[in-house]
């Protein structure tokens, strides 16, 4: 019994067929080809499914069988892989935007969803056009689950090369927009046959190949009035008053935003996918854009949506996290240690430095000569600055000058920088070639997914007390694979044990801490030299010993860079708070040293209130890493005039990182 005799649903009903012979007339006119085999992870072909790069008619053809019964039609439901196409999670279809789904297409109803009535929609559809070309995905995964179904998707001239490679990036953290201080991921794409570069050769030439940057990128995002304030942004995106989806974009306008307007490093993860999978995954982007989702901004955010698609082309678990907390960094930690394959899923980690760090890694390695002549042109902003120079010290100098304007363009667009550049421009030609910048290469600098994960759990055993905390967020200095130069915490809570009192009570609660030191030796002129701190929450005063007391802190000051692995600052505090005349003022001086997987920090801090004597304390560090996410400390402190930490205290603390 056929399609066009009963329906799909008569089909079922009454003999278990779900699909029958359904030709067009198009079909006489195709031309004859023997259909391209693709294997799934196993080895074991699958059905042939003819991929878009054929010619064929402008009609699709789909060719179907009466072997497959109801029975399996319920299986194929069910499948993890079709419920991810359809963003089906936890009994839910997540889409809210209407049109989204064949079966509801009201955004009201997409909560009685049935992946069943949906799977059953889509194999109706097969002969529409518009239908197959909108959900290539689906009907791609289809062809290579149901033996004899095969589609054609050559006529759908707007899908993309499902053949591309496919890369999740990693965007660092930006400090000077707490939204932003959880890093950013990106989904890229690129012509699998073209050559994978190195970036940063690439890049001291004035930028990544056309090629690269006219690639694709999918963004994950809210959809934000551009007059919307940052409160009220922070309370929209916590309780999901947002919509987001997907959009796509050429990576330059990407790399405009990330490498030169934020000064952010990215790590682009290529992944290892067989051609089903790749082609799967290529399709379910395309068909993404086209979905709206709630949009939170601890949870339902960049990371989990891009992590998420993981979970569609392999057994990676990026989104069943544990908690309402989910920091783009954690789909990295998962990409790293995911090892439930013979084949591994990452195929190669390119390293795209902003052009902030290319700019500091050259200009170390050019002659002092020239590092002087530059510095001077930057402070006067006079071509004679250069004179002193031979041609080939000039050509290099002038080069190096174009990038750095470039550079400083990109911060702040100004007739001034742009007359700059084109005196610079304009010196050049007057001078012979010179490639030896292109030849200065930038330090490779390990992706930050190879240190711990970002939720930490810590227990301490001192002489005085005990204490048992969790930090939803941490980026610690110390930590392996971590910048030394910065320091990110949010939402903290310490519960302590005080054995004397036998009392139990919150020591500490950190909504937010923020440090950033920069390298006031910096050698390149014109770089940030001030350093800054910020800290938030509510702690157990220093002077009273009173629990919970909510307290602001801010400091500036400086720092020096020895090494990568070593540095110290100097900070001047103030703090408001709840206590008696509610200002504080301090001085904080700090050493951070690390190797390997040790590392250590000696701190002081000075703390004055008008009331009470200036209290000191006096704290050393000392970190061995026991385990990617495990790591033993052990804290020495020395307190002078301190409500309780007179005297020396020490104490054993384990982190736990998840």
């Amino acid at each position: 019994m056929t399609i066009q005799q009963v329906g799909l649903r008569k089909a079922l009903m009454y003999t278990g067929v779900i699909v029958a012979v359904h030709t067009l007339a198009a079909h006489a006119a195709m031309p004859s080809e023997a259909p391209r085999q693709i294997s799934d992870a196993a080895g074991t072909k699958n059905a042939p499914v003819v991929m878009h790069e054929r010619i064929v008619p402008e009609a699709p053809t789909v060719y179907t069988s009466p072997s497959v019964h109801e029975q399996q039609l319920h299986s194929l439901a069910t499948h993890p892989q079709w419920q991810h196409l359809l963003f089906y999670k936890n009994n839910k279809a997540e889409v809210i935007s209407d049109n989204f789904y064949l079966t509801q297409p009201k955004a009201q109803s997409t909560k009685s969803l049935r992946p069943y009535d949906e799977l059953v929609a889509t194999l109706q559809a097969a002969n529409d056009k518009a239908t197959l070309c909108r959900y290539p995905a689906r009907y791609l995964w289809l062809s290579h689950q149901l033996p004899d179904f095969q589609v054609d998707l050559a006529a759908c001239s707007d899908l993309p090369n499902a053949n591309q490679q496919v890369s999740l990036m990693l965007v660092s953290s930006y400090l000077k927009n707490p939204a932003s201080s959880f890093g950013h991921v990106l989904v890229k794409t690129r012509d699998a046959k073209a050559p994978f570069s190195d970036s940063h050769q690439a890049a001291v030439q004035g930028g990544l190949s056309s090629e690269d940057l006219l690639n694709d990128t999918y963004n994950f995002g809210a959809r934000i009035p551009s007059n919307e304030n940052g409160v009220m942004y922070a309370l929209k995106g916590l309780f999901g008053f947002y919509d987001a989806g997907f959009s796509k974009t050429e990576f330059f306008k990407q790399d405009a935003v990330y490498s030169k307007n934020e000064q952010r490093d990215m790590w682009e993860y290529v992944l290892n996918l067989d051609t089903f999978h790749t082609q799967l995954l290529n399709y379910h982007l395309y068909e993404a854009q086209q979905a709206r989702f709630d949009y939170y901004f601890i949870k339902q955010n960049c990371g989990y949506r891009s992590g998420e698609i993981l979970e569609l082309v392999s057994d990676i678990k990026t989104t069943e996290r544990l908690g309402a907390w989910y920091a783009p960094d954690y789909v990295f930690d998962q990409l790293v240690e995911y090892q439930n394959s013979d084949e591994p899923l990452i195929a190669a980690v390119r390293y795209l430095p902003s052009e902030q760090t290319q700019l500091r890694a050259t200009f170390v390695q050019l002659p002092k000569k020239v590092q002087t002549a530059i510095n001077a042109f930057i402070d006067s902003e006079d071509i004679s600055a250069l004179a002193a120079l031979s041609e080939k010290e000039q050509a290099l100098a002038t080069d190096f000058l174009i990038l750095h304007r470039n550079y400083k363009i990109s911060q702040d667009d100004t007739s001034e920088h742009r007359a700059i550049k084109k005196a610079l421009l304009s010196q050049r030609f007057l001078l012979p070639a010179d490639n030896t910048l292109a030849t200065l290469p930038v330090p490779d600098k390990p992706s930050p997914a190879l240190s711990n994960k970002t939720t930490q759990t810590k227990v301490s055993i001192g002489s005085n007390d005990a204490k048992l905390g969790v930090s939803l967020f941490v980026k610690d200095p110390l930590n392996t694979y971590t910048d030394i130069d910065k320091r990110f915490e949010a939402i903290q809570l310490t519960l302590g044990y005080d054995y004397d009192d036998n009392d139990v009570a919150v020591t500490d609660f950190v909504f937010l801490d923020m440090q950033q030191i920069e390298d006031v030796a910096q050698p390149l002129h014109g770089e940030p030299k001030l350093s800054w701190q910020l800290k938030t929450g509510a702690r157990e005063d220093i002077f009273t010993g009173a629990h919970h007391s909510p307290y602001a802190t801010a400091g500036i000051g400086a720092g020096i860079k020895f090494d990568d692995d070593m540095l110290g600052y100097g900070m001047l505090n103030t703090a408001v708070h709840d206590q008696e005349l509610h200002a504080d003022v301090g001085l904080e001086l700090g050493l951070r040293v690390k190797a390997q997987d040790r590392a250590a920090e000696l701190s002081y801090q000075l703390t004055k209130r008008a009331s009470h004597p200036a209290a000191q304390l006096t704290t050393l560090t000392l970190r061995q890493q026991l385990s990617k996410n495990n790591d033993a400390r052990l804290i020495m402190t020395h307190g002078e005039d301190t409500y309780d930490s007179d005297g020396v205290s020490a104490s054993a603390a384990w982190h736990h990182y998840w």
